[in-house]
């Protein structure tokens, strides 16, 4: 008897022994937090992960429900109706392949023996149209070729792939150059320049023409703000810290941490002082608060594209306000004549960044001006006059 019970004993210290090696290889999963790409409505959340092998791949989506619990064909018909680079094909109840397509990975499971799943890192054996999934749980597809079968018995597999979080889809919104209306600069190449902002969430577009090879980024901003007066931004070492747009009663400015911008839908890495425009380029800033993150450091504006509307300086047409400089050039100083004013206005200067130098009131009359140029740097400047009825915008030049 005493030998038996050591026999037993010893064979259940080696299957004890023998089990914990079996599992003791874990299935890689991913936190909550690390998700990029949510999808669905609700308080519960649950993870949803599909192994590939050729490449051996493991990619992450989070998806939202309201229920109790939900099945897992849902989960998987609603991040196909979501994201357009995922896919399946089932045969009755039984997942026959998994696809994700992003136009650098081309992923199928079309290769494998079979495919299984797991919930919470085990083997679960009903159908996926059958198998609920309960808030915080995570369940995982698996191309059983990059699986490790932990229990050849049971025929248990595990997925120890490394698990990366999907980024959301989404195209960047652009406009075609025959919609714009408001086109500056002259020559035969053409680019857009478009902007987005975030409250209220808006993208305007404005067409650059040059005759030149390329232009820098500067430069197309530059000469956009000379000769569109809603428009105005702020920079310096290569790094644009603010974008304004006074439009139809509407001042459109920063609200993220930063402005970031694409050349072509990519992310453009220079300076935008730095980085050139050729003919048939697309530029956009983007306030990053209304981005939508595809990649690390990579975002896009789905905003529809609106083209601005042509800069009109009299916002009344029959505005008295006439505005002329003598001398332009100036050196120390320069005349503004405004015509016959029959209401009391304010005068502006600003420089290209849009940045107020001077502000003073002028009373009704037709006396000229006088401003002081002598403190201003050489370079371009703007004059703007407002009164009740109207607002027009002369360019200064100091020398």
């Amino acid at each position: 008897m005493r030998i038996k019970n050591f026999t037993l004993l010893f064979l259940m210290g080696l299957f004890g022994l023998f089990s914990t090696n079996l599992f003791a290889q874990e299935d890689a999963t991913i936190a909550p937090e690390n998700i990029k790409y949510w999808i669905g409505e609700g308080d519960n959340e649950v993870i949803f992960i599909v192994n590939w092998n050729n490449p051996d791949t493991a990619l992450a989506w989070g998806y939202r429900f309201s229920g109790e619990s939900v099945v897992l064909k849902t989960i998987m018909d609603d991040i196909a109706a979501a994201d357009n680079r995922f896919g399946y094909t089932a045969s009755g109840s039984s997942i026959e392949d998994v696809t994700f397509n992003n136009g650098e990975l081309d992923l199928s499971l079309t290769e494998q023996f079979w495919v299984m799943f797991l919930v919470d890192g085990q083997p679960v054996w009903d159908y996926f149209d059958v198998q609920t999934i309960a808030n915080g749980q995570y369940v995982k597809v698996g191309d059983t070729y990059c699986g490790t079968m932990v229990d050849p018995e049971n025929w248990i597999y595990v997925w120890e792939k490394e698990v990366a979080a999907v980024y959301p889809y989404a195209e960047e919104a652009t406009i075609d150059p025959s919609e714009i209306l408001y086109w500056v600069g002259e020559g035969d190449n053409k680019a857009i320049f478009c902007v987005n902002w975030a409250e209220p969430e808006k993208a305007y577009a404005w067409g650059y023409r040059f005759s030149s090879d390329n232009v820098t980024v500067e430069k197309m901003m530059d000469d956009i703000a000379a000769a569109d007066g809603r428009f105005n931004y702020e920079g310096g070492g290569g790094m644009v810290m603010e974008i304004t747009l006074d439009i139809n009663g509407v001042q459109l400015a920063l609200t993220g941490d930063y402005w970031m911008y694409n050349v072509n839908g990519s992310m453009a890495w220079y300076g935008y002082n730095e980085q050139t425009v050729v003919d048939g380029d697309f530029v956009k800033f983007g306030d990053v608060s209304c981005a939508v993150e595809i990649a690390e450091w990579t975002y896009v504006w789905t905003t529809y594209v609106t083209p601005v509307p042509v800069y009109n300086t009299n916002v009344n047409e029959n505005a008295d306000i006439a505005l002329a400089l003598n001398p332009n050039p100036a050196t120390s100083f320069t005349m503004l004549n405004t015509g016959n004013r029959t209401e009391s206005a304010v005068v502006m200067v600003s420089d290209l960044q849009g940045r107020t130098l001077s502000r003073f009131a002028a009373g009704q009359g037709d006396e000229p001006i006088r401003i002081e140029t002598s403190g201003l740097s050489a370079g371009i400047y703007f004059v703007t006059v407002s009164d009740a009825n109207a607002r027009q915008t002369v360019k200064l030049t100091v020398k």
